[in-house]
């Protein structure tokens, strides 16, 4: 099946080199280009791409802007392709993300280099895999719910010690939306493991700071986990959670990838398993493949409370799913009911 996409860059240097990258697979084909946000809105209505690969820093309309009103109206994948960024265009990465922005990578490294053939397979393949997704308007744009869910009988009376999170595609608008509604006494730490390209992590862990009243910010090696903080695992490190002399301890672990990512999610959720059994809450929310099964399926057997986000707010039903499939899970939440549902059970338990 053709993969029909439309590019949508200022540069024309950088226009004919993703032009020249994309039309070299056979099962892609560029049926547009757009210099600007404006033309990108226009030629996405009239030419119903399939996927979108888009700029940020752009004359006339942004690429964020662009992202926002083609989320809303005329809902596509998109894919942001952009430069090394400094700390205000990373924040815009982050605002497109939110908006509905599947990915973001780096823009491809010159034709002559000698990395170019790793950087185009790259391209090539996230853009096949992100054009499968179904993006849908009211995944981005949903008032929030603030019901209470009912407390289970087996977790109703239980403390717990932490809450371990991970994610991956659509993972990023699912966390923020997840941190800025709990509490600033929420009284746990939090971990998480989002994938994530290198470069951008402490970036967007600074950007959800931001925005929420708790504390937010990326783990160090050897650092006392505290509660009302939430540690995200570093660029290229395993986040481990370990209990020494009664507190809960982050250990970061130089170590091959798991399941194609290092940091990996099932690394974090089997060593929380080991560590902390039926004092954790596990959460796995959207995101492509399969991190994080494994991991949440052995805090299930430790007698962690285990819970995924349901499939009808997730953008990829991927990581959650397999964990559904493999009896891992305790209970689906939608995603507007994430942050009440972790509130309760962990602010009204006895302590």
């Amino acid at each position: 099946m053709m993969i029909k996409i439309l590019i949508v860059d200022d540069s024309a240097t950088e226009l004919a080199i993703l032009k020249h990258i994309f039309s070299s697979a056979a099962d892609i084909e560029v049926v547009g280009c757009a210099k600007n946000g404006k033309e990108a809105i226009q030629f996405a209505e009239q030419l119903k791409p399939d996927l979108i690969t888009m700029d940020l820093q752009m004359p006339v309309m942004d690429g964020y802007e662009a992202i926002r009103h083609i989320m809303r109206k005329n809902p596509i994948p998109i894919v942001v392709i952009s430069s090394k960024l400094n700390r205000n265009s990373m924040t815009a990465t982050y605002e497109a993300l939110d908006a509905g922005a599947l990915s973001v990578l780096e823009k491809p490294l010159n034709i002559n280099s000698s990395n170019f053939y790793i950087e185009k397979k790259r391209l090539i393949d996230t853009v096949r895999s992100m054009a499968e997704i179904k993006v849908i308007r009211r995944r981005f744009f949903r008032e929030s719910q603030t019901t209470i869910l009912p407390c289970e009988a087996n977790v109703k009376n239980r403390h717990f010690d932490i809450v371990v999170i991970g994610a991956s595609v659509g993972g990023p608008q699912a966390l923020k939306r997840i941190l800025t509604k709990l509490p600033v006494n929420f009284q746990v730490p939090i971990v998480i493991v989002q994938h994530m390209i290198p470069g951008y992590m402490q970036g967007f862990s600074q950007w959800l700071d931001d925005n929420s009243l708790l504390k937010i910010k990326n783990a160090t090696d050897n650092e006392i986990l505290v509660g009302g903080v939430v540690y995200f695992a570093p660029d290229k490190y395993h986040l481990t959670v370990k209990s020494i002399q009664g507190n809960l301890m982050a250990k970061l672990v130089k170590g091959k990838p798991i399941s194609g990512f290092c940091p990996s999610v099932t690394v974090l959720m089997q060593s929380v398993a080991k560590t902390c059994g039926d004092r954790a809450i596990g959460v796995l929310l959207t995101g492509m493949g399969h991190d994080g099964a494994d991991g949440l399926l052995e805090m299930k057997k430790a007698h962690s409370h285990t819970i995924i986000q349901d499939e009808k707010s997730a953008v990829v039903f991927g990581m959650a799913g397999v964990a559904q499939s493999l009896g891992a899970v305790d209970n689906t939440v939608e995603l507007e009911k994430i942050a009440p549902y972790l509130t309760q059970r962990i602010n009204s338990e006895p302590t």
